[in-house]
């Protein structure tokens, strides 16, 4: 692999546009869950139906990055993180000037289809350069672009009302967009005409969308269990494996990602590792307001160690895997999940809120330290040619596990909403998922590792 010698100020000014873009997709995902309550005012709205605010966006994202990680691959990365910037640009202005509802979603799933684009062109760009060393800053701005998402959309919508955590997003992405056109440098080709459209492979796309958003609107569904449904993801997802193992161009090269050595179990125990956890912080606050009497600003400050923890941890992993290397921190990081959520089995009406904090800091060590390690990994082991869809599909596992935590927290819901939630059956099924996730590293870490320097 050659490396490209940029000046120093234009490496600078390439990284900032690459994390100004990155910061946007878990910013955006997380700042508007806390403005739904006066949205669904002004537009008159349901509030089960406002939510669709939130929930498009991430079915959105979850298809279209492995989606633009392939265009990246194809085409370079600097037309496609420019484009996606001035379409996520001009989707957040129309998004603060929505009048209704449906309008709102559609300019919200053209939002994400816009930032979309950044993280795998990132992993392009770097791969590209030869400089791993910008992993553990793109870990750290997504980690706590998420963490401070709330609360920044918080104080937006009080200060200047919900249209505001819209607003927000014009300067990140205009400044993400010059800087990205003048820094990263020329893409290396341009497509043949009509050469992009069967490199994207359309079929093995729409069968990847049936596959993940059914998926997804079956977890969300729960406790209800639609049967029909079900065999329909079942099929698509069949159908989407047998298609891209037979294409001459595939979308995602199944053949590539499954050879010894592969992204298949990093993907793998992302899925499950981001489902363990957010099980946990999706889990713990509706026990602590209705078991335990806190109100909702209580609960979310009893909350807000694991997010912080998090945020501490990424930016200290990268010299922690330099110093011990990174297999002993994705064990360590395993076994502190493992312990965090077997530590929820005891909570219950007696639990001091001290506990949970330090429950909390526990939980939140590991969200840093496998993240980056398993991000480094994904790097390291995406197959040649296919960075920008691996690294699509890898923010794909971090919204695919999410959703699916979101999913098992409705499941373990008391039926009767009256009666306060315990998280212990929960509890138990995270522990048993966080068990299969050190499963996982430890028996894909005995090959040498080839990153730690």
């Amino acid at each position: 692999m050659t490396t490209t010698v940029r000046p120093p100020r234009r490496t600078r000014a390439a990284l900032a546009a690459l994390l100004g873009g990155t910061l946007l997709a878990p910013l955006n995902s997380s700042m508007v869950a806390v403005a739904l309550t006066p949205i669904q005012r002004d537009l008159g709205e349901p509030l089960a139906t406002t939510t669709w605010v939130v929930t498009v966006f991430y079915l959105t994202a979850c298809v279209c990055q492995p989606v633009l990680g392939r265009v990246s691959d194809r085409v370079g990365p600097r037309r496609l993180f420019a484009a996606g910037m001035a379409l996520a640009a001009l989707a957040s202005a129309a998004s603060a000037a929505a009048t209704s509802l449906p309008l709102l979603v559609l300019c919200r799933c053209a939002q994400a289809v816009g930032v979309s684009a950044a993280f795998p062109c990132a992993m392009v760009v770097i791969r590209r350069d030869g400089d791993a060393s910008r992993l553990s800053a793109v870990a750290t701005v997504n980690t706590t672009a998420g963490a401070v998402g709330p609360v920044l959309g918080g104080l937006l919508t009080s200060w200047a009302g919900w249209q505001a955590v819209f607003w927000v997003n014009l300067p990140v992405m205009l400044g993400a967009l010059v800087l990205a056109w003048r820094a990263i440098g020329p893409d290396e080709r341009r497509p043949e005409r009509g050469g992009l459209a069967r490199a994207v492979d359309p079929v093995g796309v729409v069968l990847f969308a049936a596959t993940v958003v059914g998926l997804l609107v079956l977890m969300l569904a729960l406790p209800a269990v639609s049967v029909p449904g079900a065999v329909a993801v079942v099929v698509a997802g069949t159908g989407f494996l047998w298609w891209e193992r037979r294409a001459a161009e595939p979308f995602v090269d199944v053949r590539a990602l499954a050879a010894a050595g592969g992204p298949v179990p990093v993907l793998g125990a992302f899925v499950l590792f981001n489902l363990a956890y957010y099980g946990a912080f999706y889990g713990l606050p509706p026990w602590l307001q209705t078991a335990l009497g806190f109100d909702a600003a209580q609960a979310g400050l009893l909350i807000m160690p694991i997010a912080a923890t998090s945020v501490v941890a990424t930016v200290l992993g990268g010299p922690v895997m330099r110093r011990f290397g990174a297999r002993p921190a994705l064990l360590a990081g395993g076994g502190l999940l493992l312990a965090g959520v077997a530590l929820i089995t005891t909570f219950g009406a007696a639990t001091p809120a001290w506990a949970v904090v330090l429950d909390g800091v526990v939980l939140g060590v590991p969200y840093g330290l496998c993240n980056l390690g398993l991000q480094r990994l994904m790097y390291e082991r995406a197959p040649a040619g296919m960075t920008g869809v691996v690294g699509g599909l890898f923010q794909s596992a971090r919204y695919v596990g999410a959703i699916l935590a979101v999913g098992l927290v409705g499941a373990f819901s008391p039926a009767d909403p009256s009666e306060p939630a315990d998280p212990r059956g929960l509890a138990v099924a995270m522990t048993a998922v966080a068990a299969v996730v050190i499963i996982i590293l430890a028996r894909d870490l005995r090959r040498p590792e080839r990153y730690d320097q």
